[in-house]
């Protein structure tokens, strides 16, 4: 089932169709569905923008329309506090496995809610407890980042022999300027994230490209550069 019409959420409301179907009929619905801002549950703020995968500590949801929530962040439930009309308050639980997705779902008062905003799990690169049984990266280390993992680099790299974004996510840490040191970057269908549009990254982020020509090369790429496929 679909809508036929897409909502503008400029207008005050707006009717549309439904449209069902089962591969062998199609009904439609005219006028099924009313849009009002005015009645929409909407986040528009969420603080802090990532925390460890550990949980157990507060998160600040900012909005319209807002009431009992129920928020859902990888598949974890962020356990119902408090809240108020353009306010949640719910506390994360712990995320010790890599979902397959990274997901945010937020329904109000059994509604879902528009969500403009995002809150990622994310594991730091200053926490040992990153690295599990292993060392923390040491020169001439190779950093993989596979899918559901976002690294948080919130400290300075050393001479790392290369890191590869594979489906996961490579964040950059806001607190200070740092230098990142590698052969390579290889972004591999995952996302390389240093601020956003709304909040563009303030400090300075510096890479140092390693290499030479009798050096180990990446198929098709070569060294010393930051590449995506």
């Amino acid at each position: 089932m679909y809508s036929s019409i897409n909502t503008n959420a400029n207008l005050v409301s707006q009717v549309s169709d439904v449209i069902y179907m089962d591969g062998y009929n199609t009904v439609t619905f005219t006028g099924a569905v009313t849009y009002s801002p005015a009645s929409t549950p909407t986040i528009t703020a969420i603080s802090p923008q990532y925390g460890d995968i550990f949980g157990g500590y507060n998160i600040t949801l900012t909005g319209t329309n807002l009431g009992n929530a129920a928020v859902v962040i990888d598949g974890i439930t962020c356990v119902y506090q408090t809240s108020t009309t353009t306010q949640i308050i719910c506390t994360t639980g712990a995320r010790m496995n890599l979902p397959k997705v990274n997901s945010l779902t937020i329904s109000v008062n059994g509604m879902a809610a528009v969500v403009q905003a995002t809150f990622m799990y994310v594991l730091r690169w200053s926490d040992s407890r990153t690295w599990g049984v292993s060392t923390p990266p040491v020169d001439g280390d190779l950093v993989d980042i596979p899918l559901g993992m976002t690294l948080l680099v919130d400290q300075n790299t050393p001479n790392l022999q290369g890191i590869v974004v594979e489906n996961g996510t490579l964040l950059f840490s806001d607190e200070k300027d740092l230098i990142i040191q590698a052969g390579f970057i290889l972004i591999k269908g995952g996302k390389f994230i240093a601020g956003t549009e709304s909040l563009p990254y303030s400090h300075q982020l510096t890479f140092i490209m390693y290499g030479n020509l009798y050096g180990a090369q990446m198929p098709m790429f070569g060294n010393k550069g930051i590449m995506c496929m």
